[in-house]
């Protein structure tokens, strides 16, 4: 075997060099990544996975407020139908408590009533992806059913709400209340509390369905307050839309100063690559042809010189 010669050595080694660089760049503008391996920087790797992390969990925190809005503005639009169902309620109740109403009437408006009550079990009824919504913690079933007669509504179960939404700064966001509280508050010995839509609603049908004028004079006091009340309850949606509307631009403005500040680590340029890469392959093209050049030159007699 003839030994290599020193001018061979370095021209190898360079050509070497050359073709690791022109490998590293084309990786660099398929991938469009400076660091692709550990071992490309690994100063950065630790600041990279840390963005990495952050991103994944902003794009997550993300997704769990779009559901969450969703969710919302479904609770919004029960509780806008609720509060118009209330106010029907009110009208058929002044209406009924006039003196001037016979008995046949009554009865009359005692079916729209239950109407109404109907419009008010369904809203308590809500659901989104499968969920009731106002069923708290245990929302594979409604927490409120009409019962068998139409004219009441029976309770199925109690369960309290714990539903929240936490932002990027890791402040929890109270996302959800129950029907018991919105549409059957009861004062502690559980008994309606003022502002009770179904004892409000009820009582009205009930009223109606006797020919109770002075039950129906009481009626349209209750029902005002129920419809105070339900207002309320749809303040408290109207406020956490609005809050999680916020917390979704501060993620997504979190999100693109995250993906910026990744990229100066992990991304190549690749306008400064692809010059890199064409240069790095003239260069190769330039020795490979130098190296044909010399060969041609070279005969038997070189070798055993």
């Amino acid at each position: 075997m003839f030994p290599i010669s020193g001018a061979t050595q370095s021209y190898l080694a360079d050509l070497n060099r050359t073709e690791t660089e022109i490998d590293q760049a084309q990786s660099e503008v398929t991938s469009g990544y400076r660091v692709q391996t550990p071992s490309d920087d690994p100063a950065d790797i630790p600041e990279i996975l840390q963005y990495e992390a952050d991103l994944k969990q902003n794009q997550q925190i993300q997704s769990n407020l779009a559901s969450a809005g969703s969710e919302l503005s479904s609770a919004d639009s029960a509780l806008q139908t609720a509060v118009s169902a209330v106010e029907s309620a009110v009208s058929l109740a002044t209406e009924g408590a006039s003196t001037s109403v016979t008995a046949s009437a009554r009865t009359n408006l005692a079916t729209q009533v239950q109407g109404i009550l109907q419009t008010l079990v369904s809203a308590s009824q809500t659901q989104v992806n499968g969920r009731y919504i106002f069923s708290g913690d245990q929302s594979s079933s409604p927490m409120y059913q009409l019962n068998s007669s139409g004219d009441g509504v029976t309770q199925q179960f109690s369960a309290s709400s714990t539903r929240v939404i936490v932002d990027t700064s890791g402040t929890s966001i109270p996302i959800a209340e129950t029907a018991q509280q919105i549409f059957d508050p009861q004062t502690s010995t559980g008994t309606a509390a003022t502002g009770n839509v179904f004892a409000a609603v009820t009582g009205l049908l009930t009223a109606l369905q006797n020919n109770d004028q002075a039950g129906i004079t009481q009626s349209v006091t209750d029902l005002q307050s129920a419809d105070t009340y339900l207002n309320q309850q749809l303040a408290f949606y109207g406020t956490a839309e609005d809050r999680v509307t916020s917390a979704t631009s501060t993620a997504q403005q979190l999100q693109t100063q995250i993906t910026s500040q990744l990229g100066n680590l992990r991304d190549a340029d690749i306008p400064t690559v692809s010059v890199q890469l064409t240069q790095s392959q003239l260069d190769e093209q330039a020795a490979l042809s130098v190296e044909a050049q010399v060969q041609q030159q070279k005969n038997l007699f070189s070798y055993l010189g």
